[in-house]
Formats: C-alpha cells, sequence, structure tokens
C-alpha cells in the first residue's frame, strides 16, 4: 500500500539518522543482513523494471519530510511484536 511505501521510506531515512546504521540511504539499505529483497536478489529486479509511480511519489514524499513512522525496522506481522500495524507488517 501507499501508506506501507512511505512508512518503509521513514524507516530507511530514521536509520540513516541512527548512530547504529550507516549514515547513507544507499548504505542503510544494501546494508547485509537487514532487508530480505535486498538479500534476495528482488530489489535489483524491480529497479531493473523501473520504479512504479507509487514508489517515486512516495520515495519525494518521504524526501520531502513527511516521515509517517518514527521506527526503525519492519517485518512481516507475526503478532508477536508490538508496533504499528500497515498492511501486513509491524513496524517498531
Amino acid at each position: 500500500s501507499y501508506a506501507g511505501q512511505l512508512a518503509v521510506g521513514s524507516v530507511v531515512l530514521n536509520r540513516v539518522e541512527s548512530r547504529y546504521f550507516p549514515n547513507t540511504i544507499t548504505g542503510v539499505i544494501y546494508q547485509t543482513n537487514q532487508f530480505a529483497p535486498v538479500a534476495s536478489g528482488r530489489l535489483a529486479l524491480m529497479l531493473e523494471r523501473g520504479v512504479t509511480d507509487s514508489c517515486m511519489k512516495a520515495a519525494k514524499e518521504v524526501l520531502a519530510g513527511n516521515r509517517t513512522v518514527s521506527c526503525l525496522y519492519f517485518r512481516t506481522n507475526n503478532g508477536l511484536i508490538d508496533g504499528q500495524i500497515i498492511g501486513n507488517h509491524v513496524f517498531y
């Protein structure tokens, strides 16, 4: 969902500003063992196909300052982690 895209973008920028993660967007996204789509190659495949209008809009919105969560992490919601649920993910 678009709300999920905004939240993921927010997590990335929150990590850039955190002393516990790399200080660049690229560094955060490609940090080892952090994002499953990077490790699986799915991100590379999606980038080859071209960024969707929705993803581009969300990225621009987050970069312009619209952070919708203050979290550093998200995962598929398994019901075991308390946090903000957006779609089938929990942000914490």
